[in-house]
């Protein structure tokens, strides 16, 4: 969907824009050290993406400049952020009011550092393409006429499909357990993305679901899952988690000693996409293997539409570690190198590319 509106977007610039002929000035705003779209997960991958960009398409971004604006910023949570991205996007306004040529913003942000520039964007009727934002009010093309996302592939049909799913099995009584938006801050903004697109979502068809939300700190001493899972084994028989891989697996272990892995209950995961950090949602341990694993998971379903082969994108990863190591003084970790979010930067300067 974003490369088909980025497509109609350049069309409509036609006699304003020719690669190769007229100066594009690529602006990449970028805020923090976040280890999924921060300055060292996604600068790099800029710089690979423009260089193969160069490499196909000889002479194309020959009259082009790249501009860098990063703000170091220790943000508590992606609301934070995006307050401190109201000094990025003033920043932004008074390097293309001093440059000539046509100015393309870039931006990794999550969908609150990146709505105050899609505002400025639109303003200023420049095009803003962002890798990671996927927040459901960015379709409003009233507001963000100049906008276009291209989030991880799938990650925005995670709620629509959940309601057509609730509906095809006649499911209208839900209890949603949603992980506190202060912990694993990696994953954070997509758990606070998927809790409020739920209730939005759902809360539009308030005379056909019911709907339980607890809210948990899987973080905290006090956190009980076996008096989370009775709760919600008083209200429904429909649960939906919203947390990290290894918290699923905890709560699952709960529900087995409570006996909720029965035919009777279902469990939906709305599983974040390939992450740094990610801890692998089938990984054993103590008491979770064997044929408790097994039990556990019977009543899971675990809803991702992202099952890529990792290994054609592999030599990205590579050139990327490189570049961070070469340019920018950063060695990667193991579980650092495989990051949806970062490849998304990758495909968004590709795509605008490949339209232009």
């Amino acid at each position: 969907m974003g490369t088909v509106y980025l497509k109609v977007f350049v069309l409509g610039l036609v006699g304003r824009i020719c690669m190769g002929s007229v100066e594009v000035n690529f602006v990449m705003l970028i805020l923090g050290e976040d280890v999924n779209y921060g300055y060292f997960a996604t600068a790099p991958m800029y710089d690979v993406a423009l260089l193969r960009v160069d490499q196909q398409y000889p002479g194309l971004i020959s009259n082009s400049s790249i501009s860098v604006l990063y703000q170091s910023q220790d943000a508590a949570d992606c609301a934070q952020a995006g307050a401190a991205m109201n000094n990025v996007a003033g920043r932004m306004f008074d390097l293309i009011s001093r440059k000539r040529g046509f100015p393309v913003l870039f931006s990794p942000g999550c969908s609150l550092e990146v709505a105050p520039l899609a505002d400025f964007a639109r303003e200023m009727d420049v095009l803003l393409i962002a890798s990671t934002s996927a927040d459901a009010s960015f379709a409003n093309r009233a507001r963000y006429p100049t906008f276009v996302s291209f989030g991880p592939t799938g990650q925005g049909g995670h709620v629509p499909s959940l309601k057509r799913f609730l509906r095809k099995f006649a499911w209208t009584t839900v209890t949603v357990f949603c992980e506190s938006m202060a912990n694993y801050l990696n994953v954070a903004s997509f758990f606070g993305l998927t809790c409020r697109s739920i209730k939005a979502l759902i809360a539009s068809a308030s005379d056909e679901f019911t709907v339980y939300y607890e809210d948990f700190d899987s973080r905290s001493p006090k956190v009980n899952f076996r008096g989370m899972l009775e709760r919600a084994k008083s209200q429904s028989r429909i649960i939906v988690i919203e947390t990290r891989q290894d918290i699923v697996q905890k709560i699952m272990i709960e529900a087995h000693k409570l006996k909720m892995t029965a035919e009777e209950y279902v469990f939906i995961y709305p599983e974040p996409n390939r992450r740094p950090l990610d801890i692998s949602l089938l990984k054993p341990t103590e008491e979770f293997t064997g044929e408790v694993a097994v039990e556990a998971f019977l009543p899971l379903i675990v809803l991702n539409f992202d099952y890529p082969d990792w290994t054609k994108t592999q030599h990205i990863f590579e050139a990327v570690a490189e570049t961070a190591k070469r340019t920018y003084n950063y060695t990667y970790r193991a579980d650092e190198m495989v990051n949806d979010d970062s490849l998304s930067a990758y495909e968004a300067t590709r795509a605008f590319s490949m339209v232009s």
